[in-house]
């Protein structure tokens, strides 16, 4: 593939960290915005036709806090029979992603409690409408911290949304040998698949609510490393109401390591919240990471919960500058 400049710009050497499948480059449009390409480079033959018809049917999803994906180009075989690598083109963010913002060291912005609910509210939406948006809905969006970019206005987009289809599932959708569609291409996922692939989505978002509670322990430690000390802590992997209040009253609670010496939620957010926010956040945190899939709230619950932990959160600060000014 000669370009994907052509037509699109100039294209600067990676500014992205490079992926399992992907490189992301930064370009820039002849009218002189921005955008972000991602290189995606697949291992195992896919028809351009079939490609094609699904990347058409991302590029036309629309949503406040998705990442749109304006085009893209195939570099193919001559013959078109299977597919090299694909090129992705992206709005630009600016801001860099929720997990840069939630890094100790980071020279970012600080986001105070109320910036993380309302980035979170925003994915929460985004993965509803993944959900039940569309038929048939995208599942496995790969949600993580990484993937979640901040515009200039600190709004969240869900970035890798959808890529599944052409990727990590690529053997429920592709053409078989002999031109016959696999049953899975036929009939679509079937209604148990489906909620599987609803949970596990849930589940990598109760790992962003852990890491935007606790900074950046959760991918510092490791996932399972945290849930253990978690477990060790408290008794179960569940933290109850009770619990988190006393958690913010102490301001003390560490990992049972004793040369750690990291508090298990992230001070800013222990001095920018409200005690009933907080633990309405904690609660559905740790519902989303039950090791039970049948457990795990809908992302309708998640949602409410969100919803409410930011209309408790947002009284509690109005209660509290109409005390400073009285007091002034």
């Amino acid at each position: 593939l000669d370009h994907p400049s052509q037509g699109h710009g100039r294209v600067t050497p990676p500014t992205g960290v490079p992926q399992r499948h992907a490189v992301v480059y930064k370009g820039r449009l002849e009218n002189a915005s921005y955008v972000a390409i991602k290189c995606l480079g697949l291992f195992r033959k896919y028809p351009v036709r079939n490609l094609s018809l699904r990347l058409d049917l991302l590029s036309k999803l629309r949503h406040p806090h998705l990442v749109c994906l304006l085009g893209h180009c195939i570099d193919s075989e001559p013959d078109g029979s299977s597919v090299n690598r694909v090129f992705l083109i992206y709005e630009y963010i600016s801001q860099g992603n929720l997990h840069g913002h939630l890094s100790e060291t980071s020279l970012e912005k600080i986001l105070k409690w109320s910036d993380r609910l309302a980035i979170l509210i925003g994915i929460a939406k985004s993965v509803h409408f993944l959900h039940t948006g569309i038929i048939p809905g995208f599942f496995n969006n790969r949600l993580k911290a990484h993937n979640i970019l901040l515009d200039e206005h600190y709004i969240a987009k869900v970035s890798d949304y959808g890529l599944s289809i052409i990727t990590e599932e690529m053997d429920k959708h592709e053409v078989k040998a002999d031109g016959a569609k696999s049953s899975h291409a036929v009939q679509g996922k079937s209604p148990a698949v489906e909620i599987t692939n609803m949970e596990d989505d849930v589940y990598s978002f109760g790992l962003i609510l852990l890491e935007t509670l606790v900074g950046s322990a959760v991918a510092e430690q490791g996932e399972t490393f945290f849930l253990n000390e978690m477990k060790a802590a408290g008794g179960s992997y569940d933290i109850c109401r009770k619990e988190a209040i006393a958690t913010l009253r102490s301001k003390r609670t560490s990992f049972s390591r004793q040369d750690d010496g990291k508090q298990i939620i992230d001070p800013t957010v222990v001095g920018t919240s409200a005690e009933e926010s907080l633990s309405l956040v904690i609660s559905i945190t740790n519902k989303c990471l039950s090791p039970e899939p049948f457990n795990r709230p809908s992302i309708e619950d998640v949602l409410w919960n969100l919803q409410y932990a930011a209309q408790v959160q947002a009284t509690a600060d109005g209660d509290q500058r109409s005390d400073a000014t009285s007091q002034a």
